[in-house]
């Protein structure tokens, strides 16, 4: 999967819940996936239960989470989605655990492939 740059940052584009959610690939958030709570209600995902994180400012922060599905690396999977009042979403870490991740902003390549185990 390729990705791109936008104001130096990388972002990519995931099919979650059928609609395509562009994420800032984020390497300092250890979760799988955080989305705005408008996105979160336009697509209807389910609450699974509240979660504590700390934010990038060092803030703690309680939120709720929901499940979701997308698609990713060719296949289909359900993850965890922590709700922000943020206007934008971010892909972490725990979402790319069996992946090569390629960022090279200088180049301008956002690359995330699955790992040949």
């Amino acid at each position: 999967m390729k990705g791109f740059f936008r104001f130096g940052s990388p972002i990519i584009e995931l099919p979650i819940e059928g609609r395509k959610i562009e994420l800032l690939l984020d390497t300092g958030f250890n979760g799988h996936m955080m989305l705005p709570n408008d996105i979160i209600k336009e697509l209807g995902l389910d609450q699974i239960g509240i979660s504590d994180y700390v934010t990038a400012g060092g803030d703690d922060k309680l939120t709720k989470v929901y499940i979701g599905k997308l698609r990713f690396v060719g296949e289909e999977i359900e993850i965890p989605i922590l709700s922000t009042d943020a206007d934008f979403a971010l892909a972490g870490m725990e979402l790319f655990h069996d992946c090569k991740v390629v960022i090279e902003r200088n180049k301008g390549i956002v690359e995330v492939n699955k790992s040949k185990i």
